[in-house]
């Protein structure tokens, strides 16, 4: 296989997953505390996990103590987004800049220079207010923008107190990253070796490849799955196994996904040189994912806005699922697709050679 056909299909993947906005995520990103930044990138931790945890058997090995196996496999997987999580809400302390402050008081009626309004805004400088933010997730529309709400309160300055009412600042730098995406779409480069004592081991690698607005995407994997038949004296009715899988994820300096499966998985062929296998599989799964990126925070000290490094960690929602599928046997060409029945339900399909 070419080696430059899996960057390329991992890149398309990717390009399908997000517009490639002037902005890259990683500025999105720089506008959102902790707590605001972990409700925003919530609906996409799942499905990192999902996929992950996809497109790893297509079919159980052969019940032979020794045997040869070799299967080159790219497949791809993609994990649905719930219509719930195209848009969040939080509250949060949050520092407004110069121009917000201005927003707010022309809001309440104090004209930009006034005696009131310059009082008000050096009370209102490098001062954190409590509030409720409110907008798009990263699969959110586009069209729609991070919403801080300043619940409206009493200020005190220059030994005087000033009502403020309550005012919405949109911040425009701020919205829904992938725009709506059904589901996130990952692919794989795959390869399965066997059959010692009815097991096959599968690797999945790609080296850094770089993606445009998200950094370097790179993957390592490694799984086992044996057919416990090999310790029966006679052929099983179905082949039957159990499997382990891991593997990591890396997307640019921001996301780091771990995850992991162990399963037991059912088979059957039906033909020779040409067949078809159906397959399923009753799964365990976890994953984990890091996000990291710098917050520029409107505070200043000294003239100099404060900076923090956030690496926050998030667990999916990936726990039991249900797989069914079928592979098409055609010579040394194999086909096949399933469907995964989980709390973040995905497809994957895969095109291999194998012998």
């Amino acid at each position: 296989m070419n080696k430059k056909v899996i960057p390329f299909l991992i890149a398309l993947c990717l390009l399908m997953s997000s517009s490639f906005k002037a902005q890259s995520l990683d500025e999105t990103l720089s506008k959102l505390s902790s707590t605001v930044g972990s409700a925003y990138v919530k609906p996409i931790i799942s499905a990192f996990g999902s996929n992950l945890n996809s497109g790893w058997v297509s079919r159980v090995p052969e019940a032979t103590m020794l045997g040869f196996h070799l299967d080159i496999k790219v497949v791809a997987m993609g994990s649905f987004f719930p219509n719930d999580l195209k848009t969040f809400s939080a509250s949060d302390q949050f520092y407004f800049d110069n121009d917000q402050i201005g927003a707010i008081l022309n809001g309440s009626g104090y004209a930009t220079g006034s005696s009131q309004y310059n009082a008000i805004m050096a009370a209102m400088q490098n001062k954190p207010f409590n509030v409720n933010f409110s907008g798009p997730t990263i699969i959110g529309k586009e069209s729609e923008y991070l919403k801080i709400l300043f619940p409206g309160q009493t200020i005190s300055a220059s030994g005087q107190s000033y009502t403020v009412q309550s005012k919405q600042i949109d911040i425009k730098e701020v919205k829904g990253f992938l725009d709506e995406l059904p589901a996130l779409p990952t692919a794989a480069a795959q390869l399965t070796l066997g059959t010692v004592y009815g097991t096959n081991i599968a690797i999945r690698y790609l080296p850094d490849v770089e993606i445009q607005d998200l950094g370097k995407f790179s993957y390592f994997g490694v799984g086992l799955i044996h057919n416990f038949g090999i310790w029966f004296p006679n052929p099983l009715p179905l082949d039957l196994a159990v499997g382990a899988f891991t593997q990591t994820l890396k997307v640019g300096t921001i996301f780091e996904s771990k995850a992991t499966q162990f399963g037991v998985y059912a088979s059957k062929t039906f033909g020779k040189v040409i067949s078809v296998t159906p397959y399923a599989g009753l799964t365990m799964e976890t994953s984990k994912t890091t996000v990291g990126y710098d917050y520029v925070s409107n505070q200043t000290l000294n003239g100099v806005p404060v900076k923090a490094r956030f690496n926050i960690d998030l667990e999916g929602n990936n726990t039991t699922s249900a797989v069914v599928g079928f592979n098409l046997h055609l010579g040394i060409l194999n086909i096949n697709a399933d469907y995964k029945l989980a709390n973040t339900p995905s497809v994957s399909a895969g095109v291999s050679f194998g012998f």
